[in-house]
């Protein structure tokens, strides 16, 4: 009868059926973060920049989908330490959605969030009792359980590596790709952690990802899918950088945490300037637009860049202002720039300095 009520209430009043119920505080449904998919032509090439570039260093851990796989097309699959959360390099080797995902969003796309639960059969149990239908990567409607047989290199052998997927749907995650998993005991994440140490670790003082960024149209119907469906403590913020190249002012923006290692989550609201409703249209609402990395001194990060050839900008193909070497943000300090997007194999990364004060967007954010 409840959920009757929720349906009625949609059609009425417009309220999704997922907001009518209060979400269920269930830690082993409680999604976390996990890593991030960024979908790669070539997971060598994208892996060696991030290495050279900001010292991430690349899991030694080689897997894959199988080429046969008939829902997600075959792929290869490496790890790297972003030195605050896993990227998952995606490189699509076979026709599937994987494929076409790298043939629409091309080289460097940011394609999904991906978070874990501990119990999944539970969590999409819950899903369906407050009206959400999950579905497959594929779009379609969830097949096997969500069962995806991945392999796994181990002394020069294949080894079955399972896990479960499920999926958001589109219209109700406001356009992004946000994945919902579990994974066996013999899953790749299992190994991957088995098999890592400190030695292999990337250095702690290396730049740190901090957070994503993720384009919201309608910045307070984005934010009830973190805050409601996934329910991820949200900072009480809506402060963040701006990028004027994307019609992003200095408020505007909202932040949720996205695990319980301190990586967070940012949705950024364009204006309705013409930079703004360019950049909704060319990229779509709810694209993970960028990686936001943090580094301790921007003008030496600045610095050691430009021996290497690599002019940071203010964002896309729009310069840094004549003799600085980054944004400033005039409340808080905050500095900012971007790796030039020809360089970093279609990955769009922003590299900030907190600033000092207690005005700084980082340092607020951290506070709450």
């Amino acid at each position: 009868m409840k959920l009757k009520m929720s349906v009625l209430a949609f059609v009425l009043y417009g309220v999704a059926p997922w907001a009518c119920a209060s979400p269920v505080k269930d830690p082993t449904t409680q999604p976390s973060l996990e890593h991030l998919a960024v979908w790669a032509v070539d997971v060598t090439r994208t892996a060696t920049f991030l290495q050279e570039t900001l010292g991430w260093r690349l899991h030694p851990m080689v897997f894959g989908v199988p080429e046969d796989n008939p829902v997600f097309g075959g792929m290869d699959l490496r790890f790297v330490d972003a030195n605050g959360l896993w990227l998952e390099l995606v490189q699509p080797t076979a026709d599937g959605p994987g494929m076409a995902f790298l043939n629409e969003k091309g080289n460097g796309a940011l394609v999904e969030l991906d978070f874990f639960v501990q119990d999944f059969d539970r969590n999409v149990s819950q899903m369906k009792a407050r009206g959400i239908e999950v579905i497959g990567m594929d779009g379609k409607p969830m097949v096997g359980d969500g069962l995806l047989q991945e392999y796994v290199m181990v002394d020069g052998k294949k080894v079955v590596a399972d896990e479960r997927l499920a999926y958001l749907p589109f219209d109700l995650a406001r356009g992004t790709s946000i994945e919902m998993g579990w994974e066996y005991p013999n899953g790749a994440v299992y190994v991957r952690d088995a098999q890592w140490n400190s030695k292999l670790a990337t250095p702690r003082d290396m730049p740190r990802l901090d957070h994503v960024v993720v384009l919201a149209q309608d910045l307070e119907a984005s934010a009830k899918v973190y805050s409601d469906v996934l329910r991820l403590p949200r900072a009480p913020l809506d402060t963040g950088l701006r990028r004027n190249w994307m019609g992003v002012a200095d408020r505007g923006h909202a932040w949720f945490q996205g695990n319980n290692h301190g990586f967070w989550i940012e949705l950024v609201s364009p204006d309705k300037s013409e930079a703004g409703r360019a950049a909704l249209q060319k990229f779509g609402d709810g694209n993970i637009m960028e990686l936001a990395v943090e580094v301790s001194d921007m003008d030496a990060f600045h610095d050691r860049l430009m021996a290497r050839g690599i002019k940071l900008t203010a964002g896309d193909a729009t310069p840094l202002p004549t003799g600085t070497k980054a944004l400033t943000m005039k409340q808080g300090g905050d500095r900012y720039a971007y790796l030039p997007l020809e360089r970093t194999e279609g990955m769009r990364i922003l590299v900030f300095q907190r600033g000092a004060g207690k005005s700084s967007v980082y340092q607020r954010r951290d506070r709450t």
